[in-house]
């Protein structure tokens, strides 16, 4: 066999070294940067490729679920203006079940929770309100309406302990103040607590601005007056015979 020249066409050829250009020399990127993307080209595809996937998962995710909102709200409204009670009860459980997670299904377990108080099923409305909040964030604008539910629930349960817990938590929300010193109030008078009843009143008269409402301001004196007349009513001897 004869031996290859070394002044063959071929072998003179792989002798020059690589004068190619492509679009990152035009780039004029650093020649470290050209050889890391060549050698290592096969990687870098399938990372972009893992990329564009999961850009096109996170689209398709957000679709969705704004999807999925969008079908739990016109079910929840749907099921809110049904007359019967059996139908709506199972409209709602099926905004709860099906679409967990949304917004209309807070809002459907809410209504269920109405629907129990209104009827008198007080444990399960308390049982449910109490579900509600618990998986309510701390901020939300909601957990208030839900706290004073919670609470009209238990005083209507005739827990007055726990009744008097939610109404000291609901003090601290804006906009549920008034009703929860006054409800505060309320208990304390029929448990013959009436210094308590009154300092309920006194700490609303005076966390009250100076532009608040002046019918507010009277019904909350006419209140305190009550209870200092109360206070300052003798009370009733036996007749002697």
């Amino acid at each position: 066999m004869s031996a290859k020249s070394l002044f063959s066409k071929k072998n003179i050829e792989s002798q020059q070294p690589d004068t190619r250009t492509g679009i990152m020399e035009e780039l004029n990127l650093p020649p470290e940067l050209i050889s890391f993307v060549r050698k290592n080209a096969r990687t870098l595809q399938i990372v972009l490729a893992g990329i564009v996937v999961l850009i096109l998962l996170w689209a398709f995710y957000d679709y969705y679920s704004e999807m999925q909102k969008k079908k739990g709200a016109s079910l929840l409204a749907a099921a809110i203006q049904t007359e019967s009670t059996d139908e709506r009860m199972q409209k709602l459980s099926s905004v709860i079940n099906d679409y967990s997670g949304t917004d209309a299904a807070v809002w459907g377990k809410l209504e269920m929770a109405h629907m129990d108080y209104n009827d008198g099923r007080l444990d399960a409305a308390i049982t449910k309100y109490e579900e509600i909040l618990n998986k309510l964030p701390a901020d939300s604008s909601l957990a208030p309406l839900v706290r004073m539910n919670l609470s009209q629930s238990f005083e209507m349960a005739g827990d007055q302990e726990k009744a008097v817990a939610q109404y000291n938590l609901l003090k601290k929300a804006t906009g549920f103040e008034e009703a929860a010193h006054i409800a505060l109030a309320r208990i304390y008078k029929e448990k013959g607590e009436s210094a308590r009843a009154r300092k309920e009143y006194e700490e609303l008269l005076s966390s009250l601005e100076e532009d608040a409402d002046p019918k507010l301001k009277s019904r909350i004196q006419a209140m305190l007056a009550a209870i200092e007349g109360e206070k300052s009513t003798p009370a009733s001897k036996p007749e002697e015979n």
